[in-house]
């Protein structure tokens, strides 16, 4: 048996939990190594080796996160990108991809599960007297459950992968053919999840906040066995969650991501990040943490020194329903109005709520489209919530918002259809910011920054029925599927914009070529559309803002900004391709059809 050689602790502070988060972190030791010699005579050892199964959550060292908002969300075109991530909004990504996304997604899923899997083996041979045995099973519970997520996310972006267990890594075990099918893949995802169920408590062992929890183990059980179509036994877990996890819908939806705020009401599984001293350039060290680095300046608006930006669609924005609080908190952007006593059709940018940037405060942003790719001037606010260079915020896989919608889901499947609209509305209800009145998130918080309290509502607003809503989304759209289904993606494309699941959900029910069908219609390239007249205005050249700059004021009047697009729907894209570096090394995996 192998025994640990190396494991890393967590790179973030360790926290007391309380129902309201708002003790103090606590001070601890950070280590890089652990002496292999006496690991399974040492209780800190141990202890010291499950942190280093966590953190490959933290210690990615490159670009790209994992998981990434490029694979769950350009694809369906809420999110849009120029450059070399463009491909993911277009479609028209292929085996061996200009980005790293898949290559990245791959790479550091299996360190996870190497990791996990070297730990698992070693935690066979700690003794009663070292640990003791319910101590063990926490820790196996949360070493499992890692592993599991780790091939969660490889699974709903690459569909079954090879499966390496208990003590297993590709050093030792180099080639391994991928499950006969996805459903004997998401088995066994299940099986590490609920057998944590049964150890783990509601809330993260020792109070360290950034650990796995019955909570987390039970919500993604519950999605496993979406993905199997046993929607009852996931209806039974996502209830047990409901009824005794504790956790609830923050409040204020526009709390959710915020600084130096990690465990927050609604927090089913994240990663944790605490906010650090200096969070400027100097952000680079290990302590710090590099994946800091994709949160802060990189993702504001170019308009105020962001180099990455998060560029939201028009159609997303149009989505928003008078009243729905997700927009004003969620997305900043350039807009039109006709003025009725003048004849003029007017422009202005929103202001972030958070910093007080204006978008258009300079003249080269008074537009639609930001350069000559199409970027729609529409900025998401998830993490820009600053202007500092780097900021702590944690990040946010799977919220108690989403227990609700995979709950309702699974009700209309079982034929539980009040159940499902009532689900619904509880999330609507937090949307028009009716959970808001009476309510200050700052008492709630020990966060050193503030939230803007004169945006919360002092009266409760009557929330539209969703049903009676989204029944006429549907006719208007064109959609073809069940009110329901609308009702669900639509709740989830902005509950969950720029986070990490969209793209995944509407693979998953099939309906990806209808959304983009009814959302993002072919179009010739154009980007404008006339509301009144039908017309698609395309732009002789790369400048997308041509056909509004050339057109009169009586026709602006009726005209829109829409995403450019002129390319079908593939069913390959259901999945991403296997890298080719997997392939190569792995003569046993095979590639996902159609990329071959």
């Amino acid at each position: 048996m192998k025994k640990i050689a190396l494991y890393l602790l967590i790179a973030s502070g360790v926290a007391t939990l309380s129902l309201s988060c708002t003790d103090e972190f606590l001070k601890v030791d950070y280590y890089s190594i652990v002496n292999p010699d006496g690991v399974y005579e040492d209780a800190d050892n141990v202890f010291m080796g499950l942190t280093g199964v966590y953190s490959n959550l933290y210690a990615t060292g490159d670009y790209y996160i994992k998981p990434h908002p490029a694979l769950a969300n350009m694809p369906t075109l809420d999110l849009q990108a120029d450059g070399w991530d463009k491909e993911m909004c277009t479609h028209s990504w292929t085996v061996e991809s200009k980005s790293n996304f898949f290559e990245n997604a791959w790479k550091y899923s299996y360190r996870m599960v190497s990791r996990a899997n070297l730990y698992l083996a070693d935690l066979e041979n700690v003794k009663d007297e070292v640990v003791p045995e319910a101590t063990r099973r926490i820790y196996e519970s949360e070493a499992r459950c890692l592993r599991a997520a780790a091939y969660y996310y490889l699974t709903v972006n690459f569909s079954r992968v090879p499966m390496l267990m208990t003590g297993e890594t590709y050093a030792n075990s180099p080639e391994k053919a991928r499950p006969e099918s996805d459903e004997e893949a998401w088995k066994t995802i299940k099986e590490d999840f609920e057998y944590a169920a049964q150890y783990l408590d509601w809330w993260p062992a020792d109070g360290m906040i950034g650990r796995f929890t019955k909570a987390g183990a039970l919500a993604y059980a519950a999605k496993a066995n979406m993905y199997i179509g046993d929607y009852a036994k996931a209806k039974s877990q996502l209830k047990d969650i409901i009824d005794h996890s504790g956790r609830e819908l923050n409040p204020v939806q526009g709390m959710i991501s915020w600084l130096d705020n990690p465990q927050s009401y609604e927090t089913i599984w994240e990663v944790s990040f605490p906010n650090f001293p200096k969070m400027g350039w100097d952000v680079w060290s290990f302590a710090k943490n590099n994946d800091n680095r994709y949160f802060g300046m990189q993702t504001k608006a170019a308009e105020y020194g962001g180099w990455g930006d998060s560029p939201m669609s028009y159609e997303l924005v149009r989505s928003f329903e008078p009243g729905d609080k997700r927009l004003l908190y969620n997305i900043v952007g350039w807009h039109s109005k006709y003025d009725e006593a003048t004849g003029k059709v007017v422009c202005y940018g929103d202001t972030n709520p958070y910093t007080g940037d204006a978008i258009g405060k300079t003249s080269n942003y008074q537009k639609f489209f930001q350069d000559r790719e199409g970027i729609p001037n529409n900025h998401s606010l998830k993490w820009w919530k600053t202007n500092d260079v780097y900021s702590a915020h944690s990040v946010q896989l799977y919220r108690y918002s989403e227990v609700l919608l995979n709950y309702a889901e699974c009700c209309f499947r079982t034929g539980d259809e009040a159940e499902g609209w009532k689900q619904i509305n509880l999330i609507r209800n937090r949307a028009w910011g009716n959970l808001e009145v009476g309510y200050n998130p700052n008492d709630h918080t020990k966060s050193a920054f503030q939230f803007p309290i004169e945006l919360l509502n002092t009266e409760v607003v009557e929330v539209p029925d969703a049903k009676q809503h989204y029944t006429q989304y549907k006719a208007e759209k064109g959609y073809k599927s069940d009110v329901w289904v609308v009702a669900l993606i639509q709740e989830r494309r902005k509950e969950f914009m720029y986070e990490f699941n969209l793209y995944y959900d509407l693979s998953r029910m099939k309906i990806i070529e209808e959304w983009l069908d009814c959302e993002y219609p072919k179009n010739g390239d154009a980007t404008f559309y006339n509301t009144k007249t039908g017309k698609y205005y395309v732009p002789t050249g790369t400048d997308f803002n041509e056909p509004w700059d050339k057109a009169s004021d009586e026709e602006r009047r009726y005209m829109i900004p829409v995403t450019h697009r002129n390319w079908d729907w593939n069913e390959i894209h259901l999945v991403f391709p296997i890298p080719t570096s997997e392939l190569t090394a792995n003569p046993l995996c095979t590639q996902n059809a159609g990329y071959e």
